[in-house]
């Protein structure tokens, strides 16, 4: 071998150690301790809701968790349609999560033309659940549903509504095809509009997801069922659909998500963080006041939770095609 050809050898073999070197400083992000930056969770309503104010109840928790700050972002629109597009599109790192109204997810995709489906997302939480329920106006001649069923009947006239959701129509419509009657829905807006309804007595009922309670134990109104197929946990005197004999009901859930394609190892830490989070006593708070059932479930039930909850919406919408079916 030459002297030049030994240069050359040392020089390549010199080459070769800095480049392990500089490859063994060099960590892969994809395999950094996660997070390494702020969290920012979307939440997909105007600020002050009762999603929104959970999640801001979460936030000191959270970031002892995750040890990042976690930032809220209030994107409403589309019920809850624009936030959901909007984090879908963000890269799957886990930085950019969507807290929303499950149906959002479950739902909407079902019965109106969105840019997303199901499968976009990662499930990552079930941070609650809202107690959703059927109240009239304390005044009205009837109080259950069977006794309004037969009023409008006599009186051959349809049922009104306050109609706010996908949620409360798909529920009314159901309702309606199983017991026979007509109905006439009157658009609100949110759950305000939804209470005024209800108060002025404008319509016979209102579809709300926990602001019936407080009139209720005012007795300003009174709820009639809930919406669920099983009671409610934090009103379990109150009959559901399961208990008047109707095959499903509607629930609806505060949900977390991720962009698909999140990894697993990251899911599993957020999801581990907003356990202490929805137990700590803030959040729990807001559960008493706006009604809502703060109960933690983790990332394989979410996602079994919503898997069901989509079934369940598919379920009544084939119900309803059919008799549509039928009747041509």
């Amino acid at each position: 071998m030459t002297r030049r050809t030994n240069l050359i050898a040392m020089a390549a073999a010199a080459g070769a150690g800095v480049f392990a070197l500089a490859s063994s400083w060099t960590v892969p992000a994809e395999a950094q301790e996660w997070p390494q930056d702020d969290i920012t969770i979307v939440v997909a309503y105007p600020a002050g809701g009762g999603t929104d104010s959970a999640i801001r109840a979460m936030t000191e928790i959270l970031s002892r968790e995750l040890g990042q700050n976690i930032l809220v972002q209030n994107v409403g629109g589309a019920g809850g349609g624009v936030a959901a597009t909007q984090v879908m599109s963000r890269d799957a790192d886990g930085y950019t999560l969507l807290a929303t109204n499950s149906t959002s997810i479950t739902l909407a995709p079902l019965v109106e033309r969105t840019a997303y489906d199901i499968d976009d997302f990662e499930h990552v939480a079930i941070l609650g659940e809202f107690q959703n329920a059927v109240f009239a106006n304390k005044d009205m001649p009837f109080g259950t549903l069977d006794e309004l069923v037969d009023l409008v009947k006599n009186e051959n006239r349809p049922m009104t509504y306050a109609s706010q959701l996908a949620i409360d129509r798909l529920l009314m419509q159901y309702i309606a095809k199983e017991r026979g009657i007509e109905l006439l829905p009157l658009p609100v807006s949110g759950g305000n509009g939804a209470v005024q309804a209800v108060l002025s007595g404008d319509v016979d009922v209102s579809f709300s997801g926990g602001s019936w309670a407080p009139l209720v134990n005012a007795g300003d109104a009174k709820a009639l069922f809930a919406a669920s197929h099983g009671r409610l946990k934090v009103a379990p005197d109150l009959i559901s659909m399961g208990d008047m004999g109707f095959p499903f009901g509607v629930t609806s859930h505060i949900s977390l998500h991720a962009p698909a394609g999140t990894p697993e190892e990251v899911l599993e830490k957020i999801s581990a963080a907003f356990e202490p989070a929805v137990a700590g006593e803030q959040a729990q708070n807001v559960g008493e006041t706006r009604f809502m059932d703060m109960t933690f479930r983790g990332l394989a039930e979410a996602r079994e939770v919503i898997r069901k909850e989509r079934e369940t919406y598919q379920a009544i919408l084939d119900s309803l095609e059919q008799e549509e079916t039928s009747e041509q």
